[in-house]
């Protein structure tokens, strides 16, 4: 029984013994399939290589593509190899063979990446805009990302070996060297760049309408974007390298001007304050005596200005106030501003010239800003407008009693926007000079003399011609009524109950008013010591009949026959009828 069981267990180990090699390979058959077609992958690369030398200059960089394609495929199929499953040594040394080629490859490819670019880079000129070499442009740039991409690969492949146990330390070093020198060569391109954009702006800002310096900077800010990108991919692949990017992150965000999520690092934060730290500082050594020796020259000019303007506006109040000028005080107190305005505005100008600020760029602006200021101040410069006319026609001036947009008050102040009037019950009230000039103007105090006119009522039984004797004799009594012209007095009108009788006499504007005061009390009391009556408004009002009496024969006849005195009889019968009832 026993030798039964052994010789079964010794047929089951010569079945696995028989079995092992199929199971062997049947496990290494996918293994065998993978690197036959990085081996047919390899071997097309080489077909195609060996085709380039035949193949005529212009379809030479086609096959070159053509190449890189097949490498970057190679390369996918040989990263993405199951490693970890390669069972025996002459399949780790096939796969190993074909890595170590692959690697060498990569590097030859991207050598000729960096010739390729340097022969477009020396075929166009950087400022050249025309159509071939806007192509050569992003031709270059795109060689540049597949030597970027040829770069991640060969530290993909450099990792790949390690874990095959071949670590390459010489190939590990000489790519972390290049592509630190690389990153170094992009930074100091960038800060070169930088600072050439930096002065052409300056220059383009004094010439604005030079098309050169325009062309120059369109170049060179495409440049700097060019760069920009370049150092960009080289910092992700510094990264996975475990190499320290918080200056080229800080560069990066510096140059373009925009917040990522880069800044929350704390020593790409760290650095960039550090940068703009020390960029103040040497600012400041280096031209801070020179800011400072502009800042005293600018402001001793603005202040030179200021007292020549203050001179200007007294020597053009000396000119206005003489007798051969003849100009009302609104003109005088603007033209008196405008003196000081315009020549310290001159030396402001002046003042920012001599510190290096050139106002020409600004101007060159004001013709569209113009455009839009003038649609969002329409009112404004209404009333700007309309104090020009007021000035130039003049119809009223300081102290002058007007009557201007539905008020009455003396004109006090006014600018070219707007106009203050002073009321009688002393309210200040700001009128803009649109609604001023627009309206009607009734200046009351124009003329140098004004008529004063009184109307005077006196009963129906007064005698006009004494009346009127009388009231020319108390106005020629008032002091300050002119002689010519000569004051009149006559019958206005027949009212109700009264004759109106019209005064008219002839003062100076600055005496109106206490004229007018004046002489309608003298004329009152002249006419009281002549007992002259001055009737006030009275109405007779005669009654026909009240319901419930009887009128009489007589009556009926001569309805308005009767006198005062019978209609109070019949008015007082009539009011004690109805009080009786």
């Amino acid at each position: 029984m026993k030798i039964v069981v052994r010789i079964q267990g010794l047929a089951n180990v010569c079945m696995v013994l028989l079995l092992l090699p199929l199971l062997v390979s049947a496990q290494n058959r996918p293994i065998n399939g993978q690197l036959q077609a990085i081996e047919s992958k390899r071997a097309q690369i080489e077909r195609v290589l060996a085709a380039l030398d035949n193949t005529s200059p212009e379809l030479r960089d086609g096959m070159q593509f053509r190449i890189d394609s097949l490498t970057t495929e190679l390369s996918a199929q040989i990263l993405s190899f199951p490693v970890d499953q390669l069972q025996t040594e002459a399949l780790e040394d096939e796969f190993l063979d074909q890595l170590i080629w692959l690697q060498s490859f990569v590097i030859e490819r991207f050598e000729r990446l960096q010739g390729r670019i340097r022969e477009e880079r020396t075929a166009f000129d950087e400022f050249d805009d025309s159509m071939p070499a806007t192509i050569s442009r992003a031709f270059q740039q795109d060689l540049r990302k597949l030597s970027a991409q040829y770069v991640d690969t060969l530290a993909n492949l450099l990792d790949l070996r390690e874990q095959l146990g071949q670590v390459d330390s010489q190939g590990r070093l000489q790519l972390r060297e290049a592509v630190l020198l690389a990153a170094e060569r992009l930074s100091g391109q960038i800060m070169l760049d930088t600072m050439t954009l930096v002065e052409l702006r300056q220059m383009l800002r004094v010439d604005a309408a030079n098309t050169d310096l325009m062309k120059a900077v369109r170049a060179l800010e495409r440049k700097q974007n060019r760069s920009l990108e370049s150092l960009e991919s080289f910092v992700g692949l510094m990264e996975r390298m475990e190499i320290n990017v918080s200056n080229y992150r800080a560069l990066l965000l510096d140059q373009r001007g925009t917040v990522g999520v880069e800044l929350l690092n704390r020593d790409v934060f760290m650095t960039m304050l550090g940068n703009r730290w020390n960029a103040a500082e040497q600012q400041l050594v280096t031209k801070g005596p020179n800011i400072v020796f502009k800042a005293i020259v600018f402001l001793f000019v603005v202040l030179i200005s200021y007292i020549v303007a203050r001179l200007a506006q007294k020597l053009m109040k000396m000119i206005l106030h003489r007798d051969s000028v003849k100009l009302h005080q609104l003109m005088e107190n603007m033209l008196v501003s405008l003196s000081f305005g315009v020549v310290f505005l001159i030396g402001v100008v002046v003042a920012l010239s001599t510190i290096g600020i050139s106002l020409v760029p600004m101007l060159a602006g004001l013709g569209v800003a113009g455009i839009v200021v003038g649609f969002a101040m329409q009112d404004t410069l209404s009333n700007f407008a309309s104090g020009w006319m007021i000035l130039i026609y003049r119809p009223y001036d300081v102290d002058d009693h007007v009557k201007i947009g539905g008020v009455e008050g003396v004109v006090k102040r006014m600018n070219l926007v707007s106009t203050t009037i002073a009321t009688f019950d002393n309210q200040s009230l700001v009128i803009p000079n649109s609604k001023i000039w627009g309206d009607v103007i009734t200046n009351l105090t124009f003329n140098r003399t004004r008529r004063l006119s009184i109307t005077v009522s006196v009963a129906f039984g007064e005698d006009l011609d004494r009346v009127e004797q009388v009231l020319r004799e108390e106005i020629d009594k008032q002091d300050g009524v002119l002689k010519k012209p000569e004051p009149n007095v006559f019958v206005d009108t027949l009212g109700s109950s009264e004759i109106v009788m019209m005064t008219h006499a002839w003062v100076r504007t600055e005496d109106y008013w206490r004229l007018l005061r004046s002489l309608t009390k003298r004329l009152k009391q002249r006419l009281d010591d002549e007992d002259m009556e001055i009737p006030f408004p009275q109405q007779d009002v005669y009654i026909r009949s009240f319901p419930g009496t009887v009128q009489t024969e007589s009556q009926k006849k001569e309805p308005h026959g009767h006198d005062a005195a019978s209609a109070e009889t019949t008015q007082d019968s009539a009011q004690k009828k109805i009080e009786g009832q």
